[in-house]
C-alpha cells in the first residue's frame, strides 16, 4: 500500500512542510523535517532534526487489525517540544508545553495532556491517552488501547500488553479483543515492569521494578514480583500529603 500523495513544498534545509500544514508563530522548526497534511503546531513549539509529523500508517495484506491510511488532523499545543527523529502519526492531538523525546513514535489516535514528558524512544502505540503531567521515562512501551490518567509516573523499560487472545488472534481465527491496561492518577510502575491486558493500576498504586502484573492492583499499595502480589499499604502520610497538594 502506497501512502497518499499530496504537495509540498521543500526548502534549503531539507524540511519538507505540506500545503495543507499550519505552523504557529515563533516555531523552530530543524532540519530535515517532514511535516504532512493537516499538521497544525502551536505558537512557539520547537521540532527538532528530522522528525516526522503527521505520518499515515500504512500495512501490508497480512496485518490484522484494521487500518485507515488517510491523513487527519495533528495538533500540536503551544510551546511543545519534538525530539530529534521523532514521528508523530495522524490523528494525535497534543496539548500545551509537552515535550517527546528523540526517536520516539507515537501512532495514531493518541491523546497526550498539558505538560506530559514523553522519553526517548518511547513507542505509544495507537487509540491511547496519556493524560496531564504523566512522565514516561526512555524506552517504555505504551500498547494500543490504553489509558494513563494524570501525574502517573512510568519507569524505564516498561512493557505493556493488549491482547490475551494473541494464540489465535494473530492468525485471525479468533477475533482480537485488543484492551491495554488502565493506570489510574499517581500510580508509578517501576522500571522494567511487564502489565499483562485489561487490568487496572489503582490510584496511587506503586508497582516494583521488574514486577509481572497478572490482575488489577487496589489503589494505593504497592505490588512486586512475578507474578506481582501485594506487598504493603502506600504510608498513610505520603498518601495524604499527596493529596493535599492537589487539594483532594
Amino acid at each position: 500500500m502506497k501512502p497518499p500523495a499530496f504537495p509540498f513544498k521543500r526548502d534549503e534545509a531539507g524540511r519538507m512542510i505540506a500545503d495543507e500544514a499550519a505552523i504557529g508563530d515563533a516555531v523552530h522548526l530543524g532540519n530535515h523535517v517532514a511535516i504532512y497534511p493537516r499538521v497544525r503546531i502551536g505558537d512557539r513549539s520547537v521540532i527538532m532534526d528530522g522528525a516526522v509529523l503527521g505520518r499515515v500508517p500504512l500495512s501490508n495484506s497480512t496485518v490484522t487489525r484494521p487500518i485507515t491510511s488517510a491523513f487527519s488532523d495533528l495538533i500540536v499545543g503551544n510551546d511543545s517540544i519534538i525530539g530529534c527523529n521523532a514521528v508523530l502519526y495522524t490523528g494525535c492531538t497534543l496539548g500545551r508545553q509537552v515535550m517527546v523525546g528523540d526517536l520516539s513514535s507515537i501512532r495514531e489516535g493518541c491523546t497526550i495532556g498539558d505538560g506530559a514528558v514523553i522519553g526517548r524512544g518511547v513507542m505509544m502505540l495507537y487509540d491511547s491517552a496519556l493524560g496531564r503531567f504523566s512522565r514516561i521515562q526512555d524506552q517504555a512501551h505504551l500498547v494500543g488501547n490504553m489509558v494513563i490518567e494524570e501525574h502517573v509516573f512510568i519507569g524505564m523499560g516498561v512493557i505493556t500488553t493488549n491482547d490475551n487472545e494473541v494464540y489465535l488472534s494473530r492468525f485471525g481465527i479468533a477475533p482480537a479483543k485488543l484492551r491495554g491496561p488502565t493506570i489510574r492518577k499517581f500510580a508509578v510502575i517501576g522500571a522494567g515492569a511487564t502489565l499483562l491486558p485489561n487490568i487496572e493500576i489503582g490510584v496511587g498504586a506503586l508497582v516494583g521494578a521488574g514486577a509481572v502484573v497478572t490482575k488489577d492492583v487496589p489503589p494505593w499499595t504497592v505490588v512486586a514480583g512475578s507474578p506481582a502480589r501485594h506487598v504493603k499499604n502506600i504510608p498513610d502520610d505520603w498518601q495524604r500529603s499527596i493529596e493535599r497538594h492537589f487539594g483532594l
